[in-house]
């Protein structure tokens, strides 16, 4: 669905896409994603049947707008997401950390209320998909891919939802800090030390 950038949109428009969108995530802290409905999703934000359609096709088309918007507002990192190296993953990985902290029992919520259901692998889905909207081809910044652009993506994907789902099962257990460094240290491949 064509949409206006957000800078662009009415002030009206701009609260429907904040109303479905905040609808959306309070439903998937309570039901799982398979069993919401359209009806659900309309009760909750006050929008009518009719004035979703204008705005989305169905809920997978709304949970892809939340999804790339959460990545849109990780674009204060810049090209950090696609991990050119060591030190663009640290700082995305602290990026990162600090956006799910800000709202981690809701995060969290959603996660234990769905992470048996289709939502992780529909999520993943859609993360590949933004990895490669534009008509992205594996090169940014002087930089180009040394592996298969399709081998990439689907790997990146997993590694962002294997990494949120791992801070949101073990936030209880480690500091933002040390799990930044572990997940580093993984990637590095430097996880062994000598006795």
């Amino acid at each position: 669905m064509l949409r206006l950038p957000i800078q662009e949109e009415h002030v009206s428009v701009r609260r429907t896409y904040l109303l479905l969108m905040k609808a959306l995530l309070d439903l998937l802290a309570e039901i799982p994603f398979e069993k919401i409905s359209l009806t659900d999703i309309c009760r909750v934000s006050m929008v009518s049947r009719s004035t979703f359609y204008r705005y989305f096709e169905d809920k997978y088309d709304l949970l892809h707008y939340c999804v790339k918007m959460y990545i849109e507002g990780l674009r204060p990192v810049g090209d950090l997401i696609y991990f050119k190296n060591i030190d663009s993953l640290r700082v995305f990985l602290k990026y990162l950390i600090d956006q799910v902290n800000e709202n981690l029992s809701q995060y969290r919520n959603i996660y234990q209320t769905n992470k048996n259901g289709s939502l992780m692998f529909t999520i993943q889905e859609d993360l590949a998909k933004i990895l490669t909207e534009g008509g992205w081809q594996g090169e940014i910044q002087g930089f180009r891919l040394k592996i298969p652009l399709p081998l990439y993506v689907s790997f990146m994907s997993s590694f962002y939802l294997t990494t949120l789902r791992s801070y949101l099962e073990l936030a209880d257990e480690y500091d933002a800090e040390t799990f930044v460094d572990s997940v580093c240290l993984f990637a590095l491949r430097d996880f062994w030390e000598k006795d």
